[in-house]
């Protein structure tokens, strides 16, 4: 910190310069904060604040591999989250990183993305997509929304939303004795089931806000893969599977909290998910907040 001191010993002091106090917009009324890396957002009065954060996106699972779930998706809908003169530390979750490629016939499973929070409102990652490994499929990692189960073997299940209150949705299913694995949940929508080795599971789509002043998709899952066709994602940011020797699968967008498709051949890696969010609204002439400096004494 930079401190100078003035006449009568009052000290002023200045934050490090290289700290994140989000991007600004103004829309009609109202001063929009969007936060797409971690900072911190210092009101320099009481007002009341509307909310948007999303958590980081599950990575996709490799050798037909499950989609990664969507990150937590949390939003008030209304100016009626309290705020004071004081510092809050806003954290924006990374993606989670894709299945690993093992070796021939052996998957990876997806990590699950990263928590974003504000306050005391935090958004749970979204969980990993499952993976075939040998003779076993395994299913989706639980999270925000749900990862998609792997295919093949006996098939497995998608992994459930189980982030209180509610953020997302569970993942889908992959299909028994075929390479087919599901889709990862989003915040609107499950993952689908995948039912072949055709068709894999669909990414569930997200849900739609308009904090920024543009209504925009946030939270879709990643899609599952499978041999037939390449399956899209969940609106949202939500990832495209890639099929059997044909292509790669997509990551989830950053700043969307989407999961990152499935990936389906041998030796071939998984995709990320993508990062979280978090956006504040206020009223301009209500809220006062300072962009870049703290002021002591």
């Amino acid at each position: 910190m930079t401190v100078t001191y003035h006449a009568g010993r009052r000290v002023q002091g200045t934050n490090d310069p290289s700290a994140n106090y989000g991007t600004k917009s103004i829309d009609g009324s109202y001063t929009v904060l969007q936060f797409t890396e971690s900072g911190v957002f210092h009101p320099t009065s009481a007002f009341n604040v509307e909310y948007l954060v999303v958590a980081g996106g599950g990575g996709g699972g490799s050798r037909i591999g499950g989609g990664g779930g969507a990150g937590g998706y949390l939003a008030n809908g209304a100016y009626n989250h309290a705020v004071t003169a004081k510092n809050y530390d806003i954290t924006v979750g990374a993606g989670g990183a894709g299945g690993a490629s093992q070796s021939s016939g052996v998957g990876g499973q997806g990590t699950n993305g990263s928590d974003s929070s504000f306050d005391t409102i935090t958004s749970t990652g979204g969980g990993g997509g499952g993976r075939f490994s040998t003779s076993v499929a395994n299913a989706g990692s639980t999270g925000g929304s749900g990862g998609g189960g792997g295919g093949n073997a006996s098939g497995s299940s998608g992994g459930s939303a189980t982030a209180s209150p509610s953020q997302g949705n569970a993942g889908g299913t992959g299909v028994s004795s075929a390479s087919g694995a599901g889709g990862g949940g989003g915040a609107g929508v499950a993952g689908g089931n995948a039912s072949s080795a055709s068709a894999g599971g669909a990414g569930g789509n997200g849900l739609q806000n308009d904090i920024t002043g543009t209504n925009l998709y946030y939270a879709g899952g990643g899609a599952g893969s499978c041999d037939g066709a390449i399956i899209s994602g969940g609106l949202g940011g939500g990832g495209s599977s890639s099929i059997n020797n044909g292509g790669s699968a997509t990551a989830g967008t950053n700043g969307l909290g989407g999961g990152g498709g499935g990936s389906r051949g041998d030796n071939v890696l998984g995709v990320s998910g993508g990062s979280g969010i978090v956006i504040i609204r206020f009223l301009t002439s209500d809220g006062v907040f300072h962009p870049s400096t703290s002021q002591v004494g």
